[in-house]
């Protein structure tokens, strides 16, 4: 399974082989998401650089108001990749 989209700077985007185990091994349920993580990266609610290099989060809420997914892609390498996926119960300008 490979998919590919544009984040908002036109670079693009995969969800590759690497994608679907890493969330097959520690959230299956979030690969029957895969249209919204996709969105996610190519309309994001809000970017914000991660705290490692080469690599940004992308966020958007999430089925409710109180949900956010958050995308964590890598642009170290072309084409970039989604390295991991996650549901949080808190706005990113939330500090934690």
């Amino acid at each position: 399974m490979r998919r590919c989209t544009r984040d908002p700077n036109g670079r693009i985007v995969v969800f590759d082989a690497g994608s679907q185990l890493h969330l097959a091994l520690r959230r299956p349920w979030l690969l029957d998401h895969l249209d919204a993580i996709m969105t996610t990266i190519s309309e994001p609610d809000r970017r914000e650089a991660d705290p490692r290099p080469a690599r940004e989060r992308f966020y958007r809420q999430h089925l409710d108001l109180k949900r956010w997914m958050r995308v964590v892609v890598d642009f170290g390498e072309d084409p970039a990749w989604v390295v991991t996926v996650t549901i949080q119960n808190h706005s990113p300008m939330e500090s934690r």
